[in-house]
């Protein structure tokens, strides 16, 4: 006696896969929809415990290769202090015994870092990169390189141009009877936030080209809010100068708006490129019409 068929299965997201996904009944299922039939799990599935051993390996070798750069910016120190003196003030005065060893670790630990940047860089990018959409990866790794690179050119131009031309300008002030005696760490932590600062400011052309391409701001609203740059740029650099040093402002205000209308152009190529690819977004075909 044959036994009529009975209800469709419901399919069940709760039970637990077969471990040979052509055995599991649900895969012969015809009522049970195609994109969730079990199939065999993937390779590169991991648990969370797996997630935090990745993670794990991935600081340790960040820890490594920090630490081997730091090797390199301890025998490279000398040279990079001797220069940056050279540059600005001549000489530096030392106020305790400590001071020359504390200055060229912390100068070593920043030197390690910039050398170890690119593997510290390709590590913590092929830790996140599982996790990413295609069109994430797309975005999240030029835009990560231009910043790293942004900030390493203002690193480098503070360097050579910012801190000593600030250095002489403060020269200016100095009369005959006076004696500068500038104290090693002042300079370098000077030059610290200095150099941090110029790092900052260097992100204004990829933060303005990531805001036009969201849709967020236009070249027109970034043109008509000129006068506000302006202002906004001479306000940065006198925080970032020492005093009140109108003659350093008015030297670093000058790039600062620049780099601020150079930016405006980069966010007009930007739009200028979204511009087509909205309106065939928005402009329907002629099937749909």
């Amino acid at each position: 006696m044959t036994m009529p068929p009975g209800p469709p299965v419901e399919p069940r997201d709760n039970l637990e896969l077969a471990e040979d996904p052509e055995q599991d009944p649900r895969a012969r299922n015809p009522h049970w929809p195609p994109d969730r039939r079990p199939t065999a799990p993937r390779e590169d599935d991991m648990s969370f415990l797996q997630h935090l051993d990745e993670l794990r390996v991935t600081l340790v070798h960040v820890a490594i290769a920090t630490l081997v750069g730091a090797i390199g910016g301890w025998m490279l120190a000398p040279y990079v202090l001797e220069d940056l003196i050279h540059r600005t003030t001549g000489t530096a005065i030392l106020m305790t015994p400590l001071e020359p060893v504390n200055e060229r670790v912390k100068i070593a630990l920043l030197i390690g870092v910039m050398l170890a940047g690119p593997y510290v860089f390709y590590r913590i990018w092929q830790f996140i990169v599982p996790g990413l959409l295609k069109k994430e990866r797309s975005l999240v790794l030029p835009m990560s390189l231009a910043s790293m690179l942004l900030f390493a050119a203002g690193v480098a131009i503070s360097y050579v141009y910012v801190v000593p031309m600030i250095v002489d300008v403060l020269e200016a002030f100095k009369t005959p009877s006076m004696v500068v005696q500038v104290r090693l760490s002042e300079l370098l932590g000077f030059f610290y936030n200095v150099s941090l600062a110029c790092g900052v400011i260097m992100q204004l052309p990829l933060v303005t080209m990531t805001l036009t391409s969201m849709g967020l701001v236009t070249p027109g609203f970034l043109m008509r809010q000129w006068r506000y740059a302006v202002v906004g740029g001479f306000v940065v650099t006198a925080v970032i100068t020492p005093g009140d040093v109108i003659t350093a402002q008015l030297v670093l205000g000058g790039p600062m708006v620049l780099l601020y209308f150079i930016s405006v152009g980069l966010s007009w190529l930007v739009a200028r490129r979204r511009k087509p690819n909205v309106d065939s977004e928005e402009v329907p075909s002629a099937d749909q019409a």
